[in-house]
């Protein structure tokens, strides 16, 4: 009779979810690996060009100097510019200094730029600064009077008084092909016996009677930028991103009547940042989540009922009342009134950020680094056996993600992944430190104390220090490895001798093979709590996805010493592509034992649900 209600209310919730799908299962994998993006100075599409160099100064003794000669080089290495994407019309990037201004006179690029051997040449010049004989290219030997093909009233001499024919060219060929470099045995050609590309003539008008160099200043180095665009606050760029969830479930609860479910899940991140013309990206980011679930509301909360001052009830004394106790990482209490909303809206991030070659570093409101170097079991969709933001049964319990600080205020840093190429294994080190862990949002919720004598109380954890460490391995035969250990330690304030300092610490463990991906995970914390008060919860998973169509499975177990409950839960779900969208259909189920006072003192309460889900998902 059960598996009839669940199938009726399957097929409303079908058409719930056809008619609401604006929702998505996220990433399979939370490894700071895995979901590490380039960074934008990383991706920029914008080619910061260098500016031309002025011509190096002839010393040819048959042959009278031209006027462009009187610009002295600072760079008497190349022959002729290095043309750029985005340079046009002899205008340089906003912000980017000229290339013979810079102190150093070799370009990092043409020093690793393509050469050919040549024979050598029998018109040899020297080059006063550096002193070393240097090849004349083939061009140089020709008859100066010669004409150009389209321009029969101009020489080369003549255009050389002017300016060099590439100095107004609107340059937009790749920059490898054109990056050329002369050495004292060789040069660039094309085939022997012909000229270089760059060395034929081109059409272009006849000079005028004042010269091009005093037309264009910029074109010597006259031109400085200014300090905003040595900022980079030119080249703003602004991004967004998240992912949206909805689904509809029919829930059986302790075997009694089936209910109908919903859930809606919104995550949305944007960033606005400018990139400095030194390559770092600095800018400010915002965070919103927002979630309608009636039954989970955040995890923790009231499970059970044990009240205070029953002594197999955990309890606290504050000044003259006895009080129920919460942990600080399960937040589960068996006692007091539940404020939990099923609808949250929440400013879960609001940080500024510097990124660069050497690491990334946060100041503001976002998540710290215990958490972020986390592992779970991984899931293709909304709803899993563990770490879940989703749950249809109200009775999820496990999480193995080292949520010491949540997103409170905090200054982090996460370091690039390192050695990888050197010793075949990459590490990467995140640290965060937070003033406080007071902060509440739809998943982690912690405030201050509150003062009515039915109230929770629970730790007051200060001076949050966080490490997060991951190393990862991909060998010969396709098996990818990563394993990640985080620590977190906080200082309790309240002086209560029931509390004591947080210690929490994780493990995981994620190894990928072609379609598939299995994650474990642990997690073990005092709850910041002096006696017996552990919470210890660990999962295992598996996805398969060997086209649009994935398979997923998982299992997850949690034991809290302080709310006296024990929970084991698993997921298993079928997920197909379409498009941008995925669709995901499974059964989720949950069975937790939780503290109840009898006659007989405390006893154990049985409690355990199934759901039959549809969801949709999309991630941007």
């Amino acid at each position: 009779m059960a598996s009839a209600k669940i199938l009726g209310w399957l097929s409303t919730g079908a058409v719930f979810a056809a008619i609401s799908i604006v929702a998505v299962a996220g990433p399979t994998s939370k490894s700071p690996f895995a979901t590490k993006k380039p960074k934008a100075w990383e991706t920029q599409t914008a080619v910061r060009p260098i500016a031309p160099q002025p011509p190096v100064e002839w010393q040819q003794p048959s042959y009278q100097a031209p006027q462009y000669q009187n610009l002295k080089s600072k760079n008497p290495a190349i022959y002729r510019p290095v043309p750029q994407p985005g340079l046009a019309d002899g205008n340089y990037y906003p912000g980017k200094k000229p290339a013979w201004q810079s102190a150093k006179t070799q370009n990092s690029q043409l020093l690793n730029a393509p050469t050919v051997s040549i024979p050598p040449l029998n018109v040899p010049i020297r080059n006063p600064q550096i002193n070393t004989p240097m090849p004349v290219p083939a061009w140089a030997n020709k008859t100066y009077q010669q004409k150009l093909p389209s321009q029969n009233t101009v020489d080369y001499q003549t255009a050389y008084e002017g300016i060099p024919w590439y100095a107004n060219q609107n340059i937009n060929q790749n920059a490898e092909q054109q990056n050329v470099q002369y050495t004292s045995n060789t040069a660039p050609f094309q085939q022997p016996g012909q000229q270089p590309v760059y060395a034929q003539p081109i059409s272009r008008p006849a000079p005028t009677s004042s010269p091009a160099y005093t037309q264009a200043p910029s074109l010597r180095g006259n031109s400085k930028p200014s300090w905003i665009q040595r900022l980079g606050v030119g080249n703003l760029q602004t991004t967004v991103s998240g992912r949206a969830r909805v689904g509809v479930a029919g829930v059986d609860r302790n075997s009694s009547d089936v209910t109908a479910e919903s859930i809606a899940d919104f995550d949305i991140r944007g960033e606005v940042s400018a990139i400095t013309e030194g390559g770092l990206e600095y800018g400010a980011g915002l965070r919103v989540r927002a979630q309608r679930d009636r039954h989970r509301r955040g995890f923790g909360g009231l499970v059970g009922d044990c009240p205070a001052g029953i002594g197999d009830c955990t309890s606290v004394l504050v000044g003259a009342d006895t009080r129920p106790v919460k942990g600080h990482t399960s937040q589960f209490f068996t006692d007091g009134p539940d404020s939990r909303r099923e609808t949250v809206l929440a400013l879960e991030g609001a940080y500024v950020f510097l990124r660069s070659a050497y690491g990334d570093l946060v100041v503001g409101r976002d998540d710290g680094s215990a958490y972020l170097f986390s592992i779970g079991a991984p899931s293709l969709v909304a709803v899993n056996a563990s770490n879940s933001s989703l749950d249809y049964t109200g009775l999820d319990s496990v999480k193995t993600f080292n949520d010491a600080s949540g997103f409170a205020e905090k200054i982090a840093y996460t370091s690039p992944r390192l050695l990888g190429d050197s010793v075949g294994v990459g590490v990467q080190l995140g640290l965060s430190y937070a003033p406080n862990a007071r902060a509440c949002g739809v998943d982690y919720c912690v405030k201050s104390n509150l003062t009515g004598i039915t109230e929770p109380f629970a730790p007051e954890i200060e001076d949050i220090l966080e490490v997060g460490l991951a190393l990862d391995r991909k060998f010969a035969n396709g098996l990818s490895a990563e394993l990640t250990g985080t620590y977190a330690h906080g200082s309790e304030n309240s002086e209560l001798a029931t509390f004591d300092s947080l210690d929490s610490y994780g493990l995981g463990l994620e190894l990928k093979y072609e379609d598939f991906t299995f994650g474990t995970s642990i997690l073990k914390s005092n709850n910041g709590f002096s006696g017996n008060g552990d919470y210890i919860a660990y999962d295992a998973g598996l996805t398969w996805k060997p086209s649009k169509l994935g398979f997923t499975v998982s299992y997850g177990h949690a034991d809290d010493d302080i709310a006296h409950i024990t929970s084991d839960q698993g997921v298993f779900a079928v997920s197909y592509d379409l498009g941008k969208i995925r669709l995901g259909t499974g059964v989720q189920y949950i069975s937790r034992d939780v503290p109840i006072i009898t006659a007989g003192g405390r006893n154990k309460l049985k409690e355990d649900a199934t759901a039959l889900f549809v969801e949709a998902g999309i991630k941007f």
